[in-house]
């Protein structure tokens, strides 16, 4: 059964996307991985496809596939070990679907059934949220085994992080119990500005060890990714992609120690 991984805030521009498509693509160099876009502007599409037009995603697409609760008949192959459910903008109209047609009882739950239905198939299923608080966020959130949360160090999305949490929290008490925090990711950082490092500091300050120690820096050659695809062939390459491969550590030992939490608290004896 794959672990599955959601990459939000309601900020856009953070560089969310690029790193669920990152990541995606350095696990599948190991793993079994499956890219879910969530996002109707469909740019992690895009970024690990290659096809800049999302026309020939028409009716193929996240949103088909939750319709039907059949999503290997959407599932494009992207290599052997990455696979995507693509998204257009047709996903827009996700909300108004739950709500006039969609009959199951629980509907922040939709996505996490459909996913189901292929989870054996992978180890690995990433989840690209979109940059608002609304029905497909919050689908995506319950879908997740960990909640990845991407905050730029600008003082806009650092406003938006103590809300993001919040709802967070809220869906994992209420719909999701198993669902976990893994972490804050700062993203798009701009060494040379002082502000970036004063948000940096502050949220480790209040956040503390929900703070990753890995930080994806703003680089030139991780932006033209968007453009030339996700490539390792050059020095330039490598080290554009060393931060996430620092990132996806760090990640991996999360993930470890959280389990072996969870087995110790499983494994305590009740109180007499």
């Amino acid at each position: 059964m794959a672990t599955v991984f959601t990459f939000g805030i309601q900020k856009g521009g953070v560089g969310k996307t690029t790193t669920t498509g990152i990541t995606a693509w350095l696990l599948s160099q190991k793993y079994r991985v499956l890219a879910v876009d969530f996002d109707s502007q469909g740019n992690l599409t895009q970024l690990l496809t290659g096809y800049d037009d999302l026309q020939i995603f028409r009716e193929k697409t996240v949103l088909e596939a939750i319709k039907t609760r059949n999503p290997r008949e959407y599932i494009y192959k992207v290599s052997d070990n990455l696979h995507i459910l693509p998204a257009d903008d047709f996903l827009s109209q996700f909300a108004r679907w739950l709500y006039t047609e969609y009959r199951g009882r629980q509907k922040a739950t939709v996505l996490k059934e459909t996913l189901a239905v292929v989870s054996d198939d992978y180890d690995y299923i990433l989840i690209d949220l979109p940059p608002n608080l609304g029905e497909q966020t919050i689908n995506g959130i319950t879908a997740a085994d960990h909640n990845i949360v991407v905050l730029q160090a600008e003082p806009f999305c650092y406003n938006a992080l103590g809300n993001y949490l919040e709802i967070l929290v809220a869906t994992q008490e209420q719909v999701n119990p198993a669902m976990n925090v893994l972490g804050i990711l700062t993203s798009v950082i701009d060494p040379r500005t002082g502000v970036g490092q004063g948000i940096l500091a502050r949220t480790r300050d209040e956040y503390k060890d929900l703070v990753f120690d890995t930080i994806i820096h703003r680089r030139a050659r991780v932006a033209e990714f968007a453009i030339t695809g996700i490539e390792q062939r050059t020095k330039n390459d490598r080290e554009a992609l060393q931060m996430y491969e620092s990132f996806i550590e760090e990640l991996m030992t999360r993930v470890s120690e959280y389990e072996s939490r969870t087995v110790a608290a499983t494994n305590e004896p009740a109180d007499n």
